[in-house]
């Protein structure tokens, strides 16, 4: 069977149509509604929808509970995607083709394989820069690790539990696929961006994002991020340590800042 899982949190304006052009091309929608206090869950399921309940916990975490239902109800392939109304339904079967014709694990729709995406230039250069730190933790070559819009074959499903609870969820799902061998291709989408307010906290969200993805990366190259930088401050320390030591013996000169610094980047590095 194929679902379509749609994380949403207050999307009663959106969701009716999302859920309605979803139907046809798998054979259930379900949406995860994660707290909202209007009328989603309602619409939803009036719309033909199956909708699983929880408190509000963010949208990894809706995300996460659409995997688990998707496990227990024996999916063979699961399409993730928006409930706000960026991504178009209709392009379903593109990322569903990916997987049963091409044998791949997992299809990301992307929105910068080509130059049709209208979005704004601080959006594109935080995306890429996400990417970028993504790609270096999972050696994928891909061009949008933050698109919602994916598709997962059986075995993705039972080998991904997400636990990240918020928006780095899709960083967190790349490093599990890398993990676990699985297999990725990306299929061009096209989006729109028309009544999104996601953008009024972009920077924190991005900076957010950024951040966790950072800390994924770094579990995964603990050597990169801590080893060499770690080294490179117990080196610093000793060398300011020799100074001080230096000037001590030969000219009985007390350089206490050398002597707190070389302390202080020692440790430090120790630390790391």
């Amino acid at each position: 069977m194929k679902f379509a899982c749609i994380p949403a949190y207050n999307e009663e304006d959106t969701i009716q149509k999302i859920v309605t052009k979803s139907l046809p091309h798998v054979d259930r929608v379900v949406v995860c509604d994660d707290g909202s206090t209007d009328n989603t869950a309602k619409i939803a399921r009036d719309a033909g929808a199956i909708v699983i309940s929880q408190s509000n916990q963010g949208y990894g975490a809706a995300i996460s509970s659409l995997f688990d239902y998707s496990r227990k109800e024996n999916a063979q392939i699961m399409v993730t995607l928006d409930g706000d109304g960026q991504h178009n339904p209709d392009q379903i079967p593109l990322l569903i083709d990916a997987i049963t014709a091409h044998n791949v694990d997992v299809a990301i729709g992307s929105r910068f394989l080509d130059d049709t995406t209208q979005a704004s230039g601080y959006r594109k250069t935080g995306i890429k820069i996400i990417t970028s730190a993504s790609n270096y933790g999972t050696n994928f070559k891909i061009s949008d690790s933050q698109s919602g819009f994916r598709a997962y074959s059986k075995d993705a499903i039972d080998a991904i539990h997400p636990t990240e609870q918020g928006m780095s969820v899709s960083t967190e799902i790349l490093l599990k696929i890398s993990n676990k061998g699985l297999s990725v291709a990306e299929v061009p989408i096209t989006i729109s961006y028309q009544g999104d307010t996601s953008e009024q906290h972009s920077v924190t969200h991005g900076v957010g994002v950024l951040a966790n993805t950072i800390k994924y990366v770094s579990i995964k190259h603990p050597l990169q991020f801590y080893g060499i930088p770690g080294l490179t401050l117990i080196i610093a320390g000793l060398v300011l340590g020799g100074i001080f030591l230096d000037r001590y013996l030969n000219d009985q000169i007390v350089f206490y800042g050398s002597l707190l610094g070389s302390i202080i980047l020692f440790l430090l590095g120790a630390i790391l």
